[in-house]
């Protein structure tokens, strides 16, 4: 079932949020056979927006780990 916009909110704040890698595979584990093109066009607006409010270094963490579900989701 796609994500909604609230919901890739809720599920960024979460990845961004983990406390460590093992936490961050767990969830990225819960969320990857949700994810769709609405998750990425919000966690993209989200990156823009950081980058707009000068937090470079979460925006370029949260670019990364979007690159990283991607290249997930396509070999699933």
């Amino acid at each position: 079932m796609p994500m909604s916009r609230e919901e890739s909110l809720e599920a960024i704040r979460k990845l961004l949020k983990a406390r460590d890698e093992e936490e961050l595979s767990q969830l990225i584990g819960l969320y990857l056979p949700a994810i769709d093109g609405t998750f990425f066009a919000v966690l993209n607006e989200s990156v823009e927006q950081l980058k707009r409010e000068n937090k470079h270094q979460v925006a370029r963490a949260l670019e990364a780990l979007g690159t990283h579900m991607l290249k997930m989701k396509t070999l699933i």
